[in-house]
């Protein structure tokens, strides 16, 4: 919220300079985080607190992060354009208005074109924003908090975005028990009060989860050049459900995805899938590494196996398609309402 409400500053502002105005909104942007660490906000939901600390800032700032979302749930209404491209858009537009004003004001009837101008500058203010939140001076109390009225429209902003998604199930009906999940994994356990829809695509997604582990544990074991003891250990306890692992409905995984036109990472996962069922690790480490080096040529690191640290792990563990980050979404949201939501 704070993203699109420092954007509607400058859109008020008289800046017509692109450059500029990207400066200024990287500087409110930065001055945001400060206050907010200033106002002794927990620094684990501030982006960038620990660059601040050293007085620096961050080169992925909350914009570039936030960008999609908003773009996603209809906050930002301006299609499809990046930050940049609105930006451009936005001073494009201030200086178009400037010269409609400044050729308005030849004319005799002053009164009539000053009422045209605040139309035209009303209208110009509305077209890239759904925030109906946004007030002037939002600064003078911010907090990383969010007010019952921003939890209420971005509660509803979710749902009317994503309607069938779980995420938009959860909120709807308020399902406070989310919270005892601490995994995406544990969903399992409450997955029966959603829809059949959305069970079907658990299922699908836990499925693939546990498919995809399994080759990120050969990749570890090919990059350490066989040293990592917790890939080997990690190979080890698969073997007795290996097969089952293997055993998901890619197909289906394409289609839910629309990753069909992506030829080689099908045919990749297809080829994958067939090993895994044989237990055919020796074929696993090959295809690995033919994949890698497709993708990334000479930074493949599986060309230096055993060039690093073997105790790090690379790749990540089993997917949970980001639901840490949604339950603070939802944390926020319920606690902004009044609704009871378990500490996490």
């Amino acid at each position: 919220m704070i993203v699109p409400y420092a954007l509607k500053d400058l859109e008020y502002s008289s800046e017509t300079n692109p450059n500029r105005m990207l400066r200024t909104f990287d500087e409110v942007e930065r001055k945001c985080g400060e206050m907010l660490i200033s106002n002794g906000e927990d620094t684990d939901g501030i982006i960038g607190s620990r660059s601040l600390a050293q007085n620096k800032w961050v080169k992925r700032t909350p914009a570039d992060i936030y960008w999609a979302g908003l773009r996603n749930y209809g906050i930002f209404t301006g299609g499809t354009l990046s930050l940049s491209e609105y930006i451009r858009a936005m001073c494009a537009l201030k200086n178009q208005k400037a010269t409609v004003t400044k050729l308005g004001n030849r004319n005799d009837n002053a009164d009539t074109d000053e009422g045209d101008d605040k139309d035209a500058g009303e209208l110009f203010r509305m077209q890239f924003w759904k925030i109906p939140t946004y007030k002037e001076g939002w600064m003078e109390d911010l907090s990383i908090k969010l007010s019952s009225e921003e939890g209420s429209f971005l509660r509803q902003q979710i749902i009317s975005a994503y309607p069938d998604s779980m995420l938009a199930f959860i909120l709807h009906h308020s399902i406070t028990e989310i919270f005892a999940c601490k995994t995406f994994q544990e969903l399992d356990g409450l997955i029966k009060i959603f829809p059949g829809r959305i069970q079907d695509d658990y299922s699908l997604a836990y499925a693939f989860s546990r498919f995809l582990f399994v080759l990120r544990v050969v990749y570890n074991i090919v990059v350490s050049d066989g040293q990592n003891e917790t890939a080997n250990a990690l190979w080890v306890e698969m073997q007795p459900d290996l097969y089952e692992r293997a055993d998901v409905d890619l197909e289906a995984v394409f289609a839910r995805l629309s990753v069909y036109r992506n030829v080689s990472l099908c045919a990749f996962l297809r080829k994958a899938q067939g090993l895994m069922k044989n237990a055919d690790l020796g074929g696993l480490e090959t295809e690995i590494k033919r994949r890698e080096r497709e993708l990334k040529t000479s930074r493949a690191k599986t060309l230096h196996p055993g060039e690093f640290d073997r105790d790090i792990w690379f790749g990540g563990g089993e997917l949970d398609y980001r639901f840490g980050n949604a339950k603070v979404i939802i944390s926020d949201i319920f606690e902004s309402e009044g609704t009871y939501a378990e500490s996490q």
